[in-house]
């Protein structure tokens, strides 16, 4: 009685736990772009056979036909805590445009923000395998599989360009794993993601008046406020873009597994094209930013002199309006995935992954719901992403197994286009981690994992339009690392 007591509490917490990973799984987050820290033993093994080993349920995730290997219902739950470096130094003086202090940054100086809450992020994920018949194993999963935070000081040079942005993409799953014969496994994953970004700035109006007119406009506005003929050109504000959306996919596994030792797997998902996206532009409006905008749209001087100066006063005030409905097209790569996994020994297994990732198809471009207007097109080239990973399991006793992994992959964005809140670069992955297994029912896993990404040059796009909301000119190097703290539960039923 008392053991059937006790099992009945255990599953009733693993119900409890993955009720509450699933509720919260709608604010998963990743490091970087895409996201393959799914589990605590990926954390720990950098990512490394990913599509073959199967040492829990996240394979879903990455090869659906791996399911096969389950014989026992499988929910797992992870809890991971992710802490961000981010960094600016500047490589010019006289760097960015002026504060409303008056303040630039200058050759050398260094901007950091590695501290505060909202550079730390609590990253739930849930994880099911069934077994249906000997044959067949459904699965299911909620867990994010993009994100990227950048968090810059307020004043650091290119804030024009960006000073905080927040991707977070959420991917529900829902697959299954056949065997068609003792050693080859085909499995397959239907997928609903939910997408949000939210991106800050800090609008820099005398900066955007110098580069909407020709030479001496800021001057001439100037000198008409002097005479009492126009509002002041206000100081910086705030402002905000934020865009939800959803898109619908697929994938494809294959799992072959020659030998007792040794499996091999691979998964393939197309594009994902999340063609809904809509949401909010939103201004930060003061007395001084409504009395230039009121200028802008009814000022005879506008009016008069807008055409030879080559400005659409009305269209211009439009633009700055403070709440505007925005929308925006996004591809997100398709993904390949080639994982070998191998007892090496009663004490050791080894296993590698390659992963390919096509980003030539995705862009930056955020338009105005209203009128078609382009809010901001920043040009990127993405390139192809490359990433390969080795890692290792070591059963170092009868319930602990110790993990280690390694991984590296290229950067998809050169430094002539690179900008602050996407400081993309070449990176490598760290892992260690253990696992406890103190009965046969259940798992515990804890895995510390690093991002280390190559600090990079930003602030030479200069193809962003339009040209007024591009930032005032700055040349910097932007530097962001991740650190992940992952723990994790496997009930086995």
């Amino acid at each position: 009685m008392v053991f059937l007591q006790q099992s009945l509490l255990v599953k009733a917490c693993a119900v409890a736990f993955s009720l509450t990973a699933f509720t919260l799984s709608q604010q998963a987050f990743a490091g970087g772009t895409a996201n393959d820290n799914q589990s605590t033993m990926g954390i720990a093994t950098a990512g490394a056979g990913q599509a073959a080993e199967a040492s829990d349920a996240s394979v879903i995730f990455f090869n659906p036909a791996a399911l096969t290997r389950f014989k026992r219902i499988e929910v797992l739950n992870v809890a991971s805590i992710a802490t961000f470096d981010n960094d600016y130094t500047s490589r010019q003086n006289n760097d960015g445009p002026p504060t409303d202090a008056g303040n630039q940054g200058s050759a050398g100086e260094f901007f950091s923000r590695k501290d505060g809450t909202d550079s730390a992020l609590f990253i739930p994920g849930l994880f099911v395998a069934v077994p249906i018949s000997p044959k067949l194993v459904v699965g299911f999963s909620a867990s994010g599989s993009h994100g990227l935070l950048t968090r810059y000081r307020e004043d650091f040079p290119g804030r024009g360009s960006g000073r905080e942005s927040d991707l977070k993409v959420t991917r529900l799953n829902l697959g299954f794993g056949y065997k068609l014969t003792p050693t080859l496994s085909v499995g397959a994953n239907g997928s609903y993601e939910r997408y949000f970004q939210s991106i800050k700035l800090r609008v820099n109006f005398r900066d955007a008046v110098s580069k909407l007119g020709p030479p001496g406009t800021t001057a001439l506005l100037d000198g008409l406020n002097t005479l009492g003929q126009a509002p002041p050109i206000p100081g910086e504000t705030d402002a905000k873009l934020r865009i939800l959306g959803w898109a619908l996919n697929a994938q494809a596994g294959l799992l072959w597994e020659p030998s007792e030792t040794t499996r091999v797997g691979m998964s393939y998902r197309p594009k994902t094209r999340f063609n809904g996206n809509q949401g909010k532009l939103t201004i930060n409006e003061n007395e001084d930013t409504a009395a230039f905008r009121n200028f802008l749209s009814t000022s005879p001087l506008i009016g008069l002199g807008g055409p030879i100066l080559g400005v659409n006063g009305p269209q211009a005030a439009g633009d700055l309006e403070p709440e505007q409905g925005a929308r925006q097209s996004v591809i997100f790569p398709d993904e390949f995935r080639l994982s070998i996994f191998h007892h090496y020994s009663p004490r050791l297994d080894l296993m590698a992954t390659y992963t390919y990732q096509d980003y030539t198809s995705t862009f930056l471009r955020y338009e105005r719901t209203s009128n078609g207007r382009v809010i901001e097109d920043v040009p990127q080239n993405f390139q192809v992403a490359h990433a390969y990973r080795i890692g290792l399991n070591y059963k170092a006793y009868k319930r602990l197994t110790l993990h280690a992994g390694y991984g590296m992959e290229n950067g998809v964005v050169g430094d002539d286009l690179r900008i602050p809140i996407l400081p993309d670069n070449d990176r490598r992955f760290y892992g260690i981690g253990a696992t406890f297994t103190p009965s046969r029912d259940t798992t515990l896993s804890v895995a510390y994992g690093i991002i280390d990404v190559d600090a990079g040059e930003v602030g030479n796009n200069t193809q962003v339009t339009p040209v007024e909301v591009s930032g005032g000119e700055f040349k910097g190097i932007a530097d962001l690392d991740a650190d992940f703290v992952s723990f994790s539960l496997i009930q086995k039923f």
